[in-house]
């Protein structure tokens, strides 16, 4: 294998971490704070919507949950509300994203000043130095000699510092573009003039083939966009969590309410961004010992050596590969003693990163449709945006079952990305279509059982009227119930839903649910209650299904849906009506 082709396969593999790593973050990041914004606006705006629209937020739970998704103003002021959240989570998320980018420049100057490390050779000492030569200064020489065989560019020349108060032999490197820094541990430099010169080679060189990798600005960005993620995006979402679920009762819109789903969420989406912050860390370490070994002539055995005098020390404990920054001199030499000559994809570890982190994409973007707080036509953009880096991630991380060449992936590599946008349309609109159902068959097959089961009680119990309640009753029927079970009598379908008039019957039914969440609940408690919560849940939820937007009237499974919807309602109605 070439020079050339391990290069290739080495960039191969850090671009397919690094898409891991950024879609990782953008998805855990977005799914986080959208979930803490938007539960910070349930526990704020619900009560005020309530208030507006008159609603007692203090009466039986499934009056107050169907009302508070099918309630027409209450929906509207949920919406208003929901649309600035929302912006405020993208707002948010390029400020995250920002902010990472301004402290991965930081860091590396903090560093430097932070620990007053003293100079050894200032990076224009070692460019007047391979220009013009060392003079006597032999460790200069030294130092000039290994940065030539490392073939560093003019522009990345790297500076040499001492640190006092490290006694192991090692060194690191830090810095970012054009001002890379190697700062070498007081025990490694006596090893220079000692027979463990190979040592001190092998551990420079590893550290200058960092700088030629650009490994710095790449460990950097990864520990920026962790320590950006652990302070500003995990800490105020769980401290919100902690102080909502301490703090007083509070009614929530449906769906973001704090509790343990969201400190799960937190718990797993923190695990996925470490996980794959470490993958791409422990990945540069691998490949700058395979550089210094093969393309400086770094001495292989100062790693066997590290093995054989490391492996009597080895702790009881140690964290798996996949949680380790850093690889174990076993994992070190192995990859020494066989070097990959060939692409075969991502790991299984990387394919699980991704599917979660795919998941939580799509789970925030339901969730936005759910809302109906931003139109649907742009959440398909945004997924248009997303598309090429879904894609193009799930392609490089995918397993292949024949391993290919460098020469046969630059070739595959050529033609994938020229489909990218027109396969991620493909996959998109599916989609999007999809995830504007409010439920499917599935999901359903349980609540139509029971309510089936209740239907059969109301039949087998007798009329929803019976003598026993009809004094309370006739208030209820005076008050307004006659009145709005007329309106359900004139607007629901005798059969199937159909398609003649729907616009109207969206806009009458919807009216008479509104109407009908503000009548006091029915005084029966009985077949009656149970029919009358079983008219307003079913009504609502057909009129929610047909009336969307992209509902299609012609396709039969989602007539059956709303269809039986109208039919439980209607059912429920004959119980209620005056005979």
């Amino acid at each position: 294998m070439t020079t050339a082709q391990s290069r290739a396969l080495t960039a191969r593999a850090t671009t397919r971490r690094m898409l891991m790593l950024v879609m990782v973050l953008l998805a855990s990041g977005t799914a986080l704070i959208s979930e803490a914004v938007l539960t910070y606006h349930s526990a704020t705006s619900l009560p005020h919507c309530a208030s507006a629209a008159g609603i007692n937020l203090q009466g039986p739970k499934w009056r107050t949950e169907l009302g508070l998704r099918f309630h027409s103003e209450l929906v509207a002021c949920r919406a208003d509300g929901a649309r600035t959240a929302l912006y405020a989570t993208v707002l948010c998320t390029a400020g995250v994203a920002v902010a990472a980018v301004l402290l991965s420049r930081w860091l590396p100057r903090w560093r430097q000043r932070k620990d007053r490390l003293p100079e050894l050779y200032s990076a224009q000492r070692i460019v007047a130095a391979v220009e013009g030569g060392s003079g006597n200064d032999e460790r200069l020489a030294h130092l000039v000699r290994l940065v030539q065989r490392a073939e560093l560019p003019r522009d990345r020349l790297p500076g040499f510092v001492c640190n006092p108060r490290a006694l192991s032999a090692g060194a690191v490197t830090f810095g970012s573009v054009g001002r890379y820094t190697v700062c070498l541990n007081v025990g490694l430099l006596p090893k220079r003039t000692t027979k463990d010169r190979s040592h001190f080679d092998a551990v420079v060189l590893h550290e200058l083939a960092h700088v030629r990798n650009r490994d710095v600005d790449l460990a950097y960005l990864a520990i920026a966009l962790w320590r950006v993620f652990l302070i500003a995006v995990l800490l105020p979402c769980l401290a919100l969590n902690a102080a909502l679920v301490q703090g007083a009762e509070r009614a929530y819109w449906d769906g973001y309410e704090p509790g343990a789903k969201t400190a799960l969420l937190a718990v797993v989406l923190t695990a996925l961004v470490y996980v794959a912050r470490a993958d791409i860390l422990r990945h540069r370490e691998l490949v700058a010992d395979r550089d210094a070994v093969f393309e400086f002539g770094g001495d292989r055995e100062v790693w066997r050596k590290q093995v054989e005098s490391r492996s009597a020390a080895l702790p009881r404990f140690r964290l798996p590969r996949f949680l380790r920054n850093h690889p174990t001199w076993s994992e070190r030499l192995a990859e020494i003693d066989n070097p990959r000559s060939e692409d075969k994809g991502g790991t299984k570890l990387q394919v699980a990163v991704f599917l979660v982190a795919y998941v939580t994409i799509i789970y925030s973007v339901i969730s936005w449709l759910k809302l109906d707080a931003v139109p649907a036509q742009t959440v398909i953009y945004l997924a248009y945006l997303l598309g090429p880096l879904i894609i193009a991630t799930g392609i490089a991380v995918f397993p292949r079952r024949k391993a290919r060449s460098a020469d046969e992936a630059s070739a595959a590599r050529a033609w994938m990305y020229g489909v990218i946008w027109l396969i991620s349309a493909f996959t998109m609109n599916p989609f999007a279509n999809w995830a504007q159902a409010e439920d499917d068959w599935a999901t359903q097959a349980s609540a139509h059982l029971r309510e089936m089961y209740d239907e059969m009680n109301g039949w087998r119990d007798g009329p929803a009227v019976s003598a026993a309640v009809k004094d309370r009753a006739v208030g209820w029927y005076e008050r307004g119930g006659s009145a709005v079970l007329g309106r359900f009598d004139k607007y629901l379908p005798d059969g199937g839903a159909g398609s003649d008039a729907a616009g109207a019957r969206c806009a009458a039914l919807g009216a008479t649910v509104s109407d009908a969440l503000e009548l006091p609940v029915f005084p029966d408690s009985g077949a009656g209650g149970k029919a009358w919560k079983r008219l307003l849940t079913s009504t609502a939820e057909a009129q929610a299904l047909q009336c969307r937007s992209g509902y299609d009237l012609d396709a039969p499974s989602e007539d059956a849906m709303v269809s039986l919807r109208y039919g439980r309602a209607r059912t429920a109605l004959r119980q209620l009506l005056p005979h």
